[in-house]
């Protein structure tokens, strides 16, 4: 299965063109915080705008996005957007104030959310079904491989070029990217009879929720999937925090951990890429109860001693990555397998949105959580919360598995 994958010739250039823009928003990752950050030393409150800027465009445009990715040539909204965004970061290396940085930021993150259902759905459109698990499977590889080389070589090239060379390499990145997604030929989607075409435009932007919403185990994954996110986000937000509180912890300590987060994700992209999946999430039951184990373990071990710390750490931050791509990729590939090629844009579109907003509000609750309790007591709560939703998740999941049942038993009734 994955030789033929890998003869798709379609397939190889998204693939491509995602690899060329993955490790090129790490680089501008990098230096967009060492710009802002470090050269012209923002306050807390200035670095809190810049993840607005980057995280609202996607809670508020995800809906409408996925409606044009549905509507509209998705090869050529993705080349649009990454020649868009292209320019964006062009922009944000010429800024000479925050609020330029704000507004570049904020167009690149509009741009990134008409991209990601368009790839969503273009995924769909160019591989078979019997090959969609591996091909989301070898995506989350490279994504979360960027993550680890992503941060890495953007640090090396700051320091070789200057933050401004890292934005440069950046921008052709995407437009490397836009390029790259010129050599895809995808078979043309059927569209909407002009009869129901303008009931289609209105409910355009609700009709991601109706659909996943037909589907009890889908709607419940995507609860459980973004509950994660947001206990994720608690714990990712303030990690170098209760780090940086253990005795005799160093910098070079915490970015073990970070990579070790980075590894266990990429190590259960490539399990899940070969185990064959059913459609019952089973790991969406276990997943959330290895995340708030972890997240409870290393809140609760900064006081042992240094060595035991050392060892121990990476380990639990490798299991709290792992679970979360072991939710996540079985997750999206019963999406995609449920979800006609009609639909993917609005429906991966609704699920960027409700995802970014569960970021959003992680960070923002995990900060805050830290400033009221302390650090140690969000995690304790950030694990103790998502424990809790794995065994309620495990009950709702049987539920909804047999409901789902149900209905399909209904349809083949009346079929």
């Amino acid at each position: 299965m994955k030789h033929s994958l890998f003869k798709n010739h379609s397939f190889l250039f998204l693939i491509s063109a995602q690899t060329v823009s993955n490790l090129g928003d790490w680089l501008h990752l990098v230096a967009l915080f060492a710009l802002v950050a470090f050269k012209w030393h923002a306050d807390p409150i200035a670095m809190a705008g810049i993840t607005l800027c980057m995280v609202l465009p996607s809670i508020l445009f995800g809906s409408p996005a996925g409606w044009l990715a549905d509507r509209f040539n998705r090869k050529v909204l993705m080349s649009f957007s990454d020649f868009a965004r292209c320019g964006c970061v062009l922009g944000i290396a010429f800024s000479v104030s925050l609020w330029q940085v704000y507004i570049f930021l904020f167009f690149l993150g509009f741009f990134s959310a008409v991209f990601t259902p368009a790839e969503s759905g273009l995924l769909r459109q160019v591989v078979g079904e019997n090959q969609i698990q591996a091909a989301i499977g070898t995506s989350e590889m490279i994504n979360n491989s960027a993550k680890i080389i992503g941060p890495v070589a953007g640090g090396a090239l700051i320091s070789l070029t200057g933050i401004k060379g890292a934005f440069y390499l950046d921008a052709i990145s995407f437009f490397l990217s836009a390029l790259l997604l010129f050599g895809i030929k995808a078979p043309t989607l059927q569209s909407p009879v002009k009869s129901d075409l303008e009931h289609r435009e209105k409910v355009a932007l609700t009709e991601g929720f109706r659909f996943l919403s037909g589907f009890p185990v889908l709607k419940m994954g995507l609860i459980v999937f973004c509950t994660m996110i947001l206990a994720l986000q608690i714990s990712d937000s303030q990690a170098m925090i209760l780090i940086r509180d253990i005795k005799n912890a160093t910098v070079h300590f915490a970015s073990w951990c970070i990579a070790a987060s980075g590894f266990g994700m990429l190590t259960a992209s490539v399990l899940f890429t070969k185990i064959k999946l059913g459609e019952k999430l089973i790991t969406l039951k276990i997943s959330p109860a290895i995340l708030g184990l972890g997240c409870i373990m290393v809140s609760t071990g900064t006081g042992w001693p240094i060595g035991i710390i050392e060892a121990v750490y990476p380990c639990v931050f490798f299991l709290m990555g792992f679970s979360f791509t072991m939710a996540a990729i079985p997750f999206d590939v019963l999406v995609q397998k449920k979800t006609p090629e009609t639909h993917t844009g609005r429906v991966f579109g609704t699920i960027n949105s409700l995802s970014t907003l569960a970021v959003l509000v992680g960070i923002l609750l995990g900060g805050s959580l830290s400033e009221w309790f302390g650090v140690r007591l969000a995690f304790l709560i950030s694990g103790g919360t998502t424990c809790l939703l794995a065994a309620v998740s495990a009950i709702a999941m049987k539920k909804a598995e047999r409901k789902e049942i149900h209905v399909a038993e209904g349809i083949k009734t009346t079929s």
